[in-house]
């Protein structure tokens, strides 16, 4: 589902709550609005929608604003095209699976795993959080400890997601 501010500004919605869109990024109806990411339904050329991943947002945000470029060069605009790089998952300590290139080469195991540390770390900016995202990658592959996990409401048997006030007598969950 789309985050509520797609419904906030009262623009066409599609599948999921999503903004309706033109291939060219533009609100389906309103030529100056643009709309990208997970508040957006990117039409993909085999009639459905891009699905909902970062690697679309990325491209989209970019092709957005190429595209609002051209406008105030008075250039047209050109339709989103999503350059599929593949899909990967971490499935655990050293393992995860992905479907990359043109041909979907399915990878496993300590291959995927690496390639997936990789693009992550290629996808992050800055030299300092390449390091920080290392160093912490590298805890906790090497060592089975991890953080404390605290409920400070234990007589609440189930999480109520739709909780959104807290009242002065009910303590915050620390997280």
């Amino acid at each position: 589902m789309a985050p509520e501010v797609a419904a906030a500004g009262g623009l066409p919605q599609g599948r999921g709550g999503r903004i309706g869109m033109l291939p060219d990024l533009t609100v389906d109806g309103i030529p100056a609005v643009y709309a990208v990411g997970d508040v957006a339904n990117i039409p993909s050329p085999d009639e459905g929608t891009h699905p909902q991943l970062g690697s679309v947002a990325l491209q989209s945000g970019a092709w957005a604003a190429r595209n609002i470029i051209a406008d105030f060069a008075g250039r047209p605009r050109k339709g989103f095209h999503y350059r599929d790089k593949g899909i990967m998952a971490m499935i655990g300590r050293g393992a995860a699976i992905a479907e990359v290139g043109k041909h979907h080469h399915e990878l496993y195991g300590v291959i995927a795993f690496s390639a997936w540390l990789g693009v992550h770390a290629a996808l992050m900016t800055g030299v300092r959080n390449r390091i920080d995202a290392f160093v912490s990658w590298g805890s906790d592959y090497f060592t089975e400890a991890r953080g404390s996990q605290v409920l400070d409401r234990s007589d609440v048997a189930r999480i109520d997601w739709d909780e959104d006030v807290l009242t002065d007598d009910e303590p915050a969950a620390v997280s």
